[in-house]
């Protein structure tokens, strides 16, 4: 039973990661309005006759995000009564119920009614968190649940790591911003520069791109920072480096992906992979995070 509750696990995890891809094809593509105003049904129908490409992707990712939500509950209620004495699994499974549902909400809001960029922008986000709570889960599925693994670090590292992952979570809301302000190409097919200059109107396109980058800047200096501070001083904590060198290695792609996002001019799987990247990253900071939060 252990065994399939892992396998279980893992499959949801992936199933999520499934959703935020989906998601973001549905933003860049534009098939959001696919359905037309039509939740939870598409034109009145189920499955609508003759649909249009952007049908057929907001349809998809409906029917997905709708099983996912069931497997995530499933998997909610089986890590609880699996481990009832385990406060952070019940922690992990409140989280990723409660943020599955609020993205859907969300998404349904977006589709009835218009939404503002910047409420849209926190539905990645929200499904996100969602994601790396059933990462977690499944990542704990294969602990001993009675010798835990606690990252023993300084109250100051342990507090820096706290807020670099609230600081990724910002960077990822300017990230969903750009998007869906219609801002990625901003600063025009250059990179570093943006319109060949450092500098941006307030409230343009340019300005929200150039803030993504500039806060993205700032996590990879901070990534840098901390993976320096843990190799130099918790280096007898393998999960602790280690984990520090997968988030170097995710911002470095991120910062990567993010370039050839402008110079590939918004090609569609370079920007799936920008997604992806992201996922992971946030993925490590959480188990990070979680671990460094164990007494």
């Amino acid at each position: 039973m252990k065994r399939f509750y892992q396998i279980y696990s893992i499959i949801t995890s992936l199933g999520m990661l499934l959703v935020l891809l989906m998601g973001a094809v549905v933003t860049k593509t534009g098939s959001g309005d696919g359905c037309g105003n039509s939740w939870p049904l598409c034109y009145g129908e189920i499955l609508p006759t003759a649909p249009k490409l952007e049908t057929i992707i907001e349809v998809s990712h409906r029917f997905v995000s709708a099983w996912l939500g069931l497997l995530v509950i499933i998997l909610a209620i089986w890590a609880w009564r699996r481990e009832p004495h385990r406060r952070e699994i019940k922690i992990l499974a409140g989280s990723a119920v409660f943020f599955i549902i609020l993205q859907g909400l969300l998404g349904a809001a977006a589709v009835i009614w218009s939404q503002s960029s910047a409420v849209l922008a926190s539905h990645f986000g929200f499904s996100l968190v969602s994601f790396a709570s059933v990462l977690l889960i499944a990542i704990l599925s294969f602990e001993d649940p009675d010798r835990p693994f606690i990252a023993k670090v300084s109250p100051a590292f342990k507090k820096n790591i706290y807020w670099l992952f609230a600081y990724l979570y910002a960077v990822v809301y300017t990230g969903a911003l750009v998007r869906h302000t219609g801002s990625s190409m901003g600063c025009g097919p250059e990179f570093p520069l943006c319109n060949g200059t450092i500098f941006a109107t307030i409230g343009s396109q340019a300005s929200i791109h150039l803030l993504h980058r500039i806060a993205a800047i700032v996590l990879f200096i901070w990534i840098v920072y901390a993976w320096y501070h843990a190799r130099k001083y918790y280096s007898d904590q393998k999960v602790v480096t280690k984990g520090f060198q997968f988030a170097l290695l995710f911002v470095i792609l991120q910062g990567v992906s993010g370039a050839l996002i402008v110079y590939s001019n918004l090609n569609l799987f370079v920007a799936l992979g920008h997604g992806l990247i992201i996922s992971f990253l946030f993925g490590t900071l959480s188990y990070l995070a979680l671990i460094v939060y164990r007494k």
